[in-house]
């Protein structure tokens, strides 16, 4: 009997002894600590040696990149430490933006000098702008432009005005006072070609280059339509020679004040 009871007795420290070692090393081994993702708390166990092998343990649980607040991934975990971690989301946020039309004046010969006339209305367009936000927690960041895509098209405000610089129906861009004489291609020195190469016909007129550029259209009071293509040694400044098949024609000119004016 007295043996037996040794043998009870032997077993129950033991056990007792086992137990103690399982809660010590319990003890030692598993921490808790509170885990803080954007201000929600949350109670974790654990035998993670650093903050950062316990972040890694909860990788499958947190679903979002995060910045560590207050300890760094090497640090020791210690029981009843709190770690604080904040988000890093990004949003893909679409703005639409009006799209400002543009106005277009015409001259029109139509017109009174002044006189406007809307012949289009304006219209705004629309476009949409995208950005990507960046939010840590709920606090915005930044903003950047990813793209901008048009989703209907301004149409331009078009207005005719009537010119101001208007002859018989013409728009002309500048008008000189010249002395005009005539002559044909059959006046003595004259051998039926101009300066230009062009035939010397009605229509022609002979300028001083430097205050007409050959090439230039003008209109005449009392002429009509004409092109300076000729010269003379006696076209000098404001004075011009204009061209007419016919002596009769050219004698019927004579000379004459006139204002020329350079078509547009």
């Amino acid at each position: 009997m007295k043996t037996h009871l040794r043998v009870f007795a032997i077993v129950v420290f033991i056990l007792v002894i086992g137990c103690g070692s399982a809660s010590a090393y319990s003890k030692l081994d598993t921490q808790s600590v509170m885990v803080n993702l954007d201000g929600v708390p949350r109670m974790v166990t654990t035998d993670a040696q650093t903050v950062g092998a316990l972040l890694e343990e909860l990788s499958a649980t947190i679903d979002t990149e995060y910045l560590l607040d207050d300890f760094s991934e090497t640090d020791a975990v210690t029981d009843m430490m709190t770690i604080s971690l904040t988000s890093v989301t990004e949003k893909i946020v679409a703005t639409t933006d009006v799209v400002p039309y543009q106005t277009i004046e015409k001259a029109s010969t139509a017109l009174q000098a002044g006189e406007r006339r809307v012949v289009q209305e304006g219209q705004e367009g629309q476009s949409s702008i995208i950005n990507k936000e960046v939010y840590h927690g709920s606090q915005f960041v930044s903003s950047e432009f990813v793209e901008s895509k048009v989703i209907t098209d301004a149409v331009d405000e078009i207005i005719e005005v009537g010119a101001s610089n208007v002859i018989n129906g013409m728009t002309y861009k500048k008008a000189i006072n010249a002395k005009a004489t005539a002559y044909t291609p059959y006046d003595a020195g004259c051998n039926g070609i101009t300066a230009t190469g062009a035939k010397a016909t009605k229509g022609v007129i002979a300028v001083d280059p430097s205050v007409i550029p050959l090439g230039t259209k003008v209109y005449i009071p009392g002429y009509g339509v004409a092109i300076a293509a000729d010269t003379g040694g006696a076209i000098d400044g404001n004075r011009i020679d204009v061209c007419y098949d016919t002596k009769n024609e050219a004698f019927s000119w004579g000379v004459q004040n006139v204002t020329v004016y350079v078509l547009a």
